[in-house]
């Protein structure tokens, strides 16, 4: 048992402790916190304070350092600069915009100079990060967390084509490689997650924009194993890729029903759909993944023909990766009104020439008042989720105006 001067001290010591984790902040000050640690701000550095459009503005330099970033600023743009975990975050001074890996993503407020000092709109920038933004309204506390994100779900931006990483911890699986000419794109980006081997790849069909970059990938990682659809095509890319699966020497698999366990809280289910379908698309590889409360549907190419005849096999899920780029043949009323999902992620390129998404598509996601995301507008979209609540590094959502001409 400890002396009566030891508790002292003990109390002492505990007391100064907490003094120099907590700053001081006036009565109605605007605080941040960084996974439970609050940033230290003071006239120095300058403080938060909310715009005219209500949005809290926070000194640059010292959040995103905070944060874990490398900051910069580009004197020519006149643009605040910070790069984390290969995100690269532009914040023009001024432009109700920012630019995620050089996409341009909307904000309804703008960074400022105030003071000769640099502030930035947090929320979008923060959930640009992938981190999840809260607010505390009776501390006036904004609350960013990524430590209790357990899970992320990164929907590459690989033009007219699907690529999907699940990072759970040290476990990650990669659905889809993009086309040919998105190959190494997809390996340097997965150079900043995969810490090891690369656990599970899969193949969802062999169409050439979902396994054209998976060669690149097998040359690049090791991994432990590929599950494919177990439909094959008779094309240069399909071949270079089933080569490169035979090269690797791991397990082959193939897309009968089976759980992934990912962590305690998280696994990964494949849906058998059946392989005697008429088209690749439809014999699409199929995946629901859970973490805690989340539910998040993987699609492939799957047409309207097998959501209707298979219906019994879905339920209510938070989101979609919505079939076959958003095309008019998938995601019919009848599945939607089973999956009901509350957001849709769409992988399509800008401007292309299959006319994707389809305004008819749009709309039947709308009709459920889904907010729908796209990787042709937003560029990468990063899904973050605790298990509970989840989050999506971008605010920006289609409309009708984005529907392919």
């Amino acid at each position: 048992m400890l002396g009566k001067k030891q508790r002292a001290l003990a109390l002492t010591l505990a007391l100064l402790l907490s003094l120099m984790v907590l700053p001081a902040r006036a009565a109605g000050e605007i605080g941040v916190t960084i996974n439970g640690t609050a940033v230290l701000y003071d006239d120095g550095y300058g403080r938060p304070f909310l715009d005219s459009a209500g949005r809290t503005q926070v000194p640059f330099r010292l959040t995103m350092e905070s944060f874990g970033c490398d900051v910069d600023w580009n004197n020519e743009t006149r643009s605040s600069i910070a790069e984390k975990d290969g995100i690269r975050v532009e914040v023009p001074i001024g432009k109700k915009y920012l630019l995620v890996n050089g996409k341009q993503v909307e904000m309804d407020t703008t960074a400022q100079v105030v003071n000769s000092r640099t502030y930035l709109p947090i929320r979008p920038v923060m959930e640009a990060f992938g981190a999840s933004v809260t607010w505390d309204a009776d501390s006036r506390l904004v609350v960013i967390n990524t430590v209790g994100n357990l899970l992320r779900v990164h929907f590459l931006d690989v033009g007219q084509g699907d690529s999907i990483l699940i990072d759970c911890g040290e476990i990650e699986v990669l659905i889809d490689g993009g086309n040919n000419n998105t190959g190494e794109e997809v390996v340097s980006y997965l150079n900043a997650y995969v810490d090891g081997p690369l656990e599970y790849l899969i193949a969802t069909h062999p169409d050439a924009d979902h396994v054209g970059g998976l060669d690149s990938v097998l040359n690049a990682f090791d991994i432990k194993e590929v599950i494919d659809s177990g439909r094959s095509a008779d094309t240069k890319t399909y071949r270079d890729y089933w080569a490169a699966v035979q090269a690797e020497g791991c397990i082959i698999s193939y897309d009968a029903d089976r759980i992934i366990p990912l962590s305690p809280l998280a696994a990964l289910s494949i849906i058998e759909t059946g392989d005697n379908w008429d088209t690749p698309n439809d014999c699409s590889i199929v995946a629901q993944l859970t973490c805690g409360n989340i539910q998040v549907l993987f699609t492939g190419d799957m047409s309207q023909r097998v959501e209707q005849e298979l219906l019994p096999l879905f339920g209510d899920v938070d989101i979609l990766k919505v079939g076959h780029h958003g095309s008019a043949t998938s995601s019919c009323t009848e599945f939607l009104s089973v999956v009901k999902p509350e957001a849709a992620v769409i992988s399509y390129g800008l401007n292309n020439s299959y006319h994707h998404p389809a305004a008819a598509t749009l709309q039947r996601l709308f009709n459920l008042g889904a907010n729908v995301y796209g990787t042709g507008k937003s560029g990468t979209i990063i899904l973050t989720t605790n298990g509970l609540t989840y989050s999506f590094n971008t605010s920006q959502v289609l409309t009708m105006t984005d529907a392919g001409a």
